[in-house]
């Protein structure tokens, strides 16, 4: 039992971090409510409060375990919606579900916790469902900018690229003046996008990383360029990226791309980035060196650590355009180029040594492939794969 005095110092620490909150002195708050925590833990109010520090901490499993408590102790719209949108930031939508639920049952007909319910069932992968509560929703608020964007963001999860491109071309009609459209501009671009395809099969590697991320593919040898699957060789000679440079040079004078500087992404690139750098005629720098003026190339012959990327994007200062040679199709799920040689099943070898010893003597040999193949004869078909389909990723940025 927690006597009236420890009560009654429950509610001076609340009321002090609640003053300390006003003041803007967030972490000295959230040490009040500690307090009001430890001198009555049966107070709701101070583990809703603590909950709150919790989560602008990030410490989301914390944060929940306090809401979860405050809703035990005294069942309230704000320990429930609360709980709600913490356990989808915890990726748990059906435990969010179940919270929000109890938030409605307290406020029926409340549109904020109706949206979150929607939201968490789209999280969860059941789209279906997240559009049948966002129907009411939207026949009460038709000019509501981020009901449409669920809408349509459902939609194109379930492959309805008319409706979703009608959906979002509303949001982003009725989107404030103040708010992004980065988000919903990349949606909107996938959805048109994937119309530009009566369909696409499955292995189609190519439509689909130009479909969902407007990236290239560029395909080696041994392919068309234009009919490109998951490739299972186990290893790259010089010839495979010989043609592979050779279809991203042909791109590049048809579309008339100028890169400033090629940076090698890890010492095991470096061979592919002074091959490409002296095609293109341009200095070969590391991240730190370039200046913020120009558009960088960024080359990755393999993906060995997918956060290797971000590292060397921090250091960058302008703008840049990503291409690795050989990516695997699990690395795309992390990392994903704007230019894309082939998708491997597996990390292939490359044809020089790793660590290069003699980088440049390997540069020279992949120069030297991209002179000696002969002519790619669907060369012309591969320009006009990507004049026909068009909305490319990095042209929008670049």
């Amino acid at each position: 039992m927690i006597d009236n005095w420890h009560r009654g110092e429950a509610g001076f620490f609340l009321e002090r971090g609640e003053a300390l909150e006003q003041a803007g002195r967030l972490d000295e708050a959230m040490s009040e409510f500690k307090r009001a925590v430890h001198a009555d833990p049966g107070m709701a109010e101070a583990h809703i409060a603590l909950g709150f520090h919790y989560r602008r901490k990030n410490l989301l499993s914390k944060a929940a375990e306090e809401f979860r408590t405050a809703a035990s102790l005294a069942p309230s719209y704000d320990a429930y919606f609360d709980l709600g949108h913490v356990l989808i930031d915890l990726g748990q939508p059906r435990e969010a579900i179940a919270a929000l639920q109890q938030c409605l049952a307290l406020a029926p007909g409340d549109t904020a916790v109706a949206y979150e319910i929607a939201f968490a069932h789209y999280t969860a992968g059941d789209y279906t469902a997240a559009l049948e509560c966002l129907q009411p929703l939207l026949a009460a608020s038709p000019d509501d900018w981020e009901l449409h964007y669920l809408a349509g963001s459902c939609e194109l999860a379930l492959g309805h690229y008319v409706q979703a491109q009608a959906e979002l071309e509303l949001a982003r009609r009725l989107l404030p003046a103040d708010e992004s459209d980065e988000g919903l501009l990349e949606a909107l671009q996938v959805a048109q996008r994937y119309r530009e395809f009566p369909t696409i099969e499955p292995g189609d590697i190519k439509a689909r990383l130009y479909a969902e991320y407007g990236a290239v593919c560029l395909g080696t040898l041994g392919d068309d360029g234009v009919h490109l699957t998951v490739d299972t060789r186990e290893r790259l000679t010089y010839q495979d990226l010989g043609r592979t440079l050779q279809r991203f040079h042909a791109l590049r004078l048809h579309w008339q791309w100028r890169f400033d500087a090629v940076i090698a992404i890890d010492d095991a690139s470096r061979p592919l980035a002074m091959a490409l750098a002296h095609s293109l005629r341009v200095p070969l720098l590391e991240p730190h060196e370039v200046p913020e003026e120009g558009l960088s190339l960024l080359v990755w012959a393999t993906v060995t650590m997918p956060q290797l990327m971000d590292v060397v994007v921090e250091r960058v200062a302008g703008a840049y355009v990503t291409f690795v040679a050989a990516p695997t199709e699990s690395a795309l799920q992390q990392v994903v180029p704007d230019l894309v040689g082939i998708v491997t099943a597996q990390p292939p070898a490359l044809p020089w040594e790793v660590p290069a010893r003699a980088p440049a003597a390997a540069a020279r040999e992949v120069l030297a492939a991209v002179k000696s193949l002969p002519a790619d004869g669907t060369l012309t078909a591969q320009v006009r794969y990507y004049t026909r389909h068009h909305r490319l990723r990095f042209l929008r940025g670049a």
